[in-house]
């Protein structure tokens, strides 16, 4: 009988060990699939169906996770990686292709610049938002829910700055990314610093010095309206410019 008994406790501790082994979530394999994604944002423009399968399967990942599908959520996430690696790959080695593709416009013109026409002619006489004026405030680029990638309407204002960049060369800038109160502190941390890293790639793309830009991420910690509502919600979804010298 003891024996028996022995037998049952080991084979429940094994069971138990299979178990908690089964039902951990794929935290590695979702950084790295998180984090080479956020690389390949780079070349999207340049291979943009593969971008677009490697979003759309780190959105299933992330789903599967939701559900507790954990082996599921695991090769979505390795399957991401793979093909975001293939896209940032690609951009090294056909940098100037991809720029090309990047820069033309309707018209196959592309003079490697960024046109004024970005600004609206209105607001060009406005030193506030005038790239030349050393003392333009710097506009404030939204999000959306869980996303780093930066809505069309505020595509514009990252031109701005880039203009602004140029015209100073001297000057570096700090992008801080930022989060609402939903989720964990680390992921909002995270989410922040991707946020950051997305325009920060973006003013790259436009062709400022990478060594310009810091970045950094201060999550859920430092919100512009306290609220907890949709709208508060989507003021604090943000990533801001700040003056480093």
């Amino acid at each position: 009988m003891k024996q028996f008994f022995n037998f049952c406790a080991v084979a429940v501790f094994i069971f138990t060990v299979l178990c908690s082994c089964a039902g951990n979530p794929p935290k590695d394999e979702r950084e790295l699939a998180e984090k080479a994604f956020a690389d390949a944002e780079i070349g999207k423009d340049c291979d943009r169906e593969d971008y677009l399968a490697a979003e759309e399967l780190l959105r299933q990942a992330r789903e599967e996770i939701n559900n507790k599908n954990y082996d599921k959520a695991k090769e979505l996430f390795n399957a991401v990686k793979e093909k975001s690696d293939a896209i940032a790959k690609y951009y090294r080695e056909h940098p100037d292709e991809c720029m090309k593709k990047d820069n033309g416009n309707a018209n196959g013109e592309d003079d490697g610049t960024i046109k004024e026409e970005n600004v609206d002619s209105t607001d060009a006489a406005d030193p506030s938002v005038d790239p030349k004026n050393p003392d333009m405030d710097f506009q404030v680029v939204h999000f959306e829910y869980n996303q780093y990638t930066v809505l069309e309407e505020d595509l514009p204002k990252i031109d701005l700055m880039a203009q602004w960049m140029m015209n100073f060369p001297e000057r570096v800038v700090r992008i801080e990314g930022h989060a609402d109160e939903r989720g964990s502190n680390d992921y909002n941390l995270s989410l922040g610093e991707k946020r950051a890293l997305e325009v920060k790639n973006k003013l790259i793309q436009a062709g400022i010095d990478g060594e310009r830009i810091k970045i950094v991420s201060y999550g859920e910690e430092l919100p512009v309206d306290p609220a907890s509502n949709e709208e508060a919600w989507f003021k604090n979804r943000r990533a801001e410019f700040k003056r480093e010298n």
